[in-house]
């Protein structure tokens, strides 16, 4: 995996495990200037280990047993020796803020739980910078802003605003809560304020709390970028192309080059063919009038 996100979660962990060195050896100071004499057993029981290992290699069974007594030994009166002194045997060991991986990120080659989880939160901050809904939720998306009295719309059909948002609202849940990266695509279609943006939004966080990848763009943002840069940042498109779900909102709002628009083709198609499910949201409020502005693709 690479990107922005994975280099800032890898950069917590190391901060984190450069943080634990810090305290474990400031605590062996702190040991060693009140007890001096703990470190003296301590290298004692270290000289002993070495020769315990030795007799067992070499099956010497009395000789072990012989060294085995002393380093316990030694160890209680090490451990009394700090309890008098307000410390513990604990004291002595280095601490992990993750003890599977030992704040490295991996474990046996695998990406550690408490590196994917960091990850996780990394997309959450780069959700909640560019989304103008961070915290939007299923909770509190409200339904009774939509009104209870059948419309007519445009097509000349007859609809009650508040039926057809619960069903939406349903729908996207479903989706939200069952998702994997089999899912398909969605297209939200309508006039500004309608809570389009919400409902992906929550869509994002539930998927993202489920362990899965999401990265999310306003159209405005990403074409913005497409222009300045050209995408020379590989990383940017490769977290776009690769993410198990992509968020793309208010599709339409933006400035449109040809350029642009070859890499949004580019992002779609590559995504269809992978099989890897898009939400896009626009105010464009019919799929003829959005085929109208970036062709028949």
């Amino acid at each position: 995996m690479s990107g922005e996100s994975y280099n800032n979660a890898y950069s917590v962990l190391e901060n984190r495990r450069l943080a634990m060195r810090a305290k474990y050896f400031a605590k062996q100071d702190e040991i060693n200037n009140k007890v001096p004499m703990v470190a003296v057993i301590t290298d004692e029981i270290n000289h002993l280990g070495s020769s315990y290992t030795l007799a067992v290699l070499g099956k010497n069974k009395a000789e072990a047993d012989k060294l085995r007594r002393e380093m316990d030994r030694l160890d209680d009166e090490r451990t009394k020796l700090l309890k008098e002194n307000g410390f513990t045997k604990k004291d002595l060991e280095m601490e992990y803020f993750c003890p599977v991986c030992k704040d490295t990120g991996f474990v046996n080659g695998r990406t550690c739980q408490c590196m994917k989880e960091e990850i996780t939160r990394q997309r959450q901050k780069f959700l909640t910078v560019l989304s103008p809904a961070p915290q939007a939720d299923f909770e509190t998306f409200n339904l009774d802003m939509y009104s209870k009295n059948a419309r007519e719309m445009s097509n000349g059909m007859m609809v009650v605003p508040y039926t057809h948002m619960k069903r939406i609202y349903e729908y996207c849940l479903a989706y939200a809560n069952h998702f994997t990266t089999d899912n398909k695509s969605l297209l939200m279609l309508g006039s500004a304020g309608l809570g389009k943006t919400h409902l992906a939004c929550a869509i994002a966080n539930v998927v993202m709390a489920s362990g899965y990848t999401v990265m999310y763009s306003s159209s405005q943002s990403l074409f913005s970028k497409i222009e300045q840069a050209r995408f020379t940042d590989e990383d940017v498109i490769s977290d776009i192309l690769n993410c198990d779900l992509f968020i793309l909102d208010d599709l339409g709002a933006e400035s449109m080059t040809n350029y642009s628009l070859s890499v949004l083709y580019n992002i779609v198609n590559t995504r269809m063919i992978s099989k890897k499910p898009c939400i896009y949201t626009s105010n464009i409020t019919s799929q003829a009038a959005l085929q109208k502005r970036y062709g028949e693709k």
